[in-house]
């Protein structure tokens, strides 16, 4: 049986921003965790011997006992991450989580420009507040890590944002895959790079060798089935749990493995069906990836997968996923053979 390591608690659906290609939809945007079930939860957690702990939203600072949570899970030893805006950063909540030793917070920034971050969350004066919580944050030793998703509308902000980061010692990483809303619906997408703004984006990453994870695009992989651990290790080591209280594979998957209000996170981590089936998926299902010359190049996750086609089938993979991983293996390929020459 494996060893559950991390969990990652959704603890309201409840948000102060109204991000453009956000992954939950509308109607999931309302629910608070019950109280009760965040302390049996974070309880369990301790119980099982898990290392990590991810409370997450939503924005999680929202939920009234947010602090409590924070606190609960520092006594029962698990190393405690977030995921915030930080609109809702104070003096209080600060000295809270210096004194738990936070393990890190990430947050969202997607342009050191207000009219453009704040286009992409449609909360005025958001930038602002973001980037004080940081500089806040760092001030206090906490570590952070900002993210930064580029759409259609920052495709262009994120140089900055990672000299903003290394500024504050914060460590960094843009990201172009903007995942459609876990309901299937995909209107969300329509802030997604194409494919030509995908490939300029890795082009300049290249070029400017920039703070990002060279290691997609210069993969040293053993085996093929390195290439895909969000296929391969799928509830290997890690679940999430929503603000329902329902346990679910991946934040943005919405694929139901139990129900906390009735069930205990051991019964449903060791006897879940569909855990068990889900611990069974390798590459053998996708035939024409494990030839697939590109598969070193791929973004591809089962929940993605799901989340793009109308039957919610994780196999499928979308068009867009393949496209993209053979367009950037030609791009690093060229890549190379230029920096070859150059130092012939």
């Amino acid at each position: 049986m494996p060893k559950l390591k991390g969990v990652q608690i959704e603890l309201t659906g409840r948000c102060n921003e109204n991000c453009v290609h956000c992954y939950i939809p509308q109607d999931d945007r309302n629910h608070d965790m019950d109280s009760a079930l965040l302390e049996r939860i974070i309880d369990q957690c301790g119980k099982m011997g898990a290392e990590r702990i991810t409370f997450s939203g939503g924005e999680p600072m929202l939920h009234p006992d947010f602090l409590k949570a924070v606190v609960r899970a520092n006594c029962k030893g698990l190393k405690v991450r977030i995921l915030s805006n930080l609109l809702l950063l104070d003096d209080n909540k600060l000295a809270t989580l210096k004194e738990c030793h936070i393990h890190e917070i990430q947050t969202s920034l997607y342009s050191t420009e207000p009219t453009i971050h704040d286009a992409i969350t449609q909360i005025f004066g958001s930038c602002e507040r973001t980037k004080q919580g940081i500089a806040k944050l760092t001030q206090y030793g906490i570590p952070v890590f900002i993210s930064c998703p580029i759409t259609t509308i920052n495709k262009n902000s994120y140089p900055v944002v990672l000299d903003f980061a290394k500024r504050f010692g914060a460590s960094s990483v843009p990201d172009n895959m903007i995942l459609a809303q876990s309901d299937g619906n995909g209107k969300n997408l329509e802030y997604r790079l194409n494919i030509d703004e995908a490939l300029q984006v890795i082009q300049d990453i290249l070029d400017n060798d920039t703070a990002y994870d060279h290691e997609r695009f210069s993969p040293n992989y053993n085996n093929i089935e390195e290439a895909l651990p969000c296929v391969q290790n799928i509830c290997s080591d890690a679940i999430c749990i929503n603000a329902k209280g329902e346990v679910i594979p991946q934040p943005e998957w919405y694929k139901v493995l139990g129900d906390l209000n009735n069930q205990t996170l051991k019964d449903i981590w060791e006897n879940s069906p569909e855990i068990k089936s889900l611990r069974e998926i390798n590459l053998k299902r996708f035939p024409k990836c494990e030839s697939c010359p590109a598969i070193q190049f791929c973004g591809m996750d089962l929940g993605a997968n799901a989340n793009e086609n109308l039957s919610r089938d994780p196999f499928v993979i979308p068009e867009h996923i393949c496209i993209l991983a053979e367009s950037t293996r030609k791009l690093v390929h060229s890549h190379k053979s230029k920096l070859s020459k150059e130092t012939a």
